[in-house]
């Protein structure tokens, strides 16, 4: 049983791989660096290649994005928390969430659709600003937990940037387990905490047919 307690907490981040609405795959992030590119392999613990998953819904545009998505980008969580993404692609990638309070590192939020440069590593999810949203979050007298859960989510984009996430030919979710944790310690969850929050002013999240807190 410690065992398999201590592989547990090795995984730093749980990835869904997207085609439009549709989830195609998931997977845990346990190796200090993960590829995410246009291979086939599926995922072998330290390459997702989202060429390897099937999709009976796929259509013609899908097809072709995931054609030019090459070598995509490498993602990893540093010492302080942090989540590093670097393009390596040739090909476009995007970070979507980066509207409303977020965090999101300041550079890509200045870039216009939130384009990667090439070759240059960047806070995808910036502990220190997150640690800050937090703080402010829990000086409110009642501190909306759910507004901090959806900081934990990043969403990354291939090849083509659409303006509706759920219109994405290819994207991923990723779900930084580390500050999840890190939350729960801070503002423990609640059994009742959905009719906590008034619905009008949830941020509005896509969310596959799955909830993506569970782990």
């Amino acid at each position: 049983l410690n065992k398999w307690q201590s592989i547990d907490d090795e995984i730093w981040a749980k990835i869904i791989v997207l085609e439009r609405n549709r989830r195609v795959a998931k997977a845990y992030a346990r190796a200090p660096v993960l590829t995410v590119n246009g291979s086939d392999d599926g995922f072998d613990g330290f390459r997702i290649g989202l060429a390897g998953f099937d999709n009976p819904m796929r259509d013609s545009k899908t097809e072709e994005v995931k054609r030019h998505i090459g070598q995509g980008c490498k993602i990893k969580m540093d010492d302080s928390g942090n989540i590093l993404i670097k393009r390596i692609a040739k090909s476009n990638v995007y970070v979507k969430n980066t509207e409303g309070e977020n965090a999101v590192a300041n550079e890509i939020i200045k870039t216009p659709g939130g384009a990667l440069e090439l070759d240059k590593p960047v806070k995808l999810f910036d502990m220190k600003k997150f640690q800050q949203n937090v703080a402010r979050e829990l000086k409110r007298a009642y501190p909306d937990r759910r507004k901090l859960e959806v900081q934990c989510i990043s969403s990354v984009a291939f090849v083509k940037n659409e303006s509706d996430i759920l219109e994405q030919p290819c994207w991923v979710m990723l779900i930084n387990v580390v500050a999840m944790d890190m939350l729960k310690s801070k503002i423990p969850p609640v059994k009742n905490d959905r009719s906590a929050v008034d619905i009008r002013n949830r941020p509005r999240i896509p969310v596959p047919d799955e909830d993506p807190y569970s782990v």
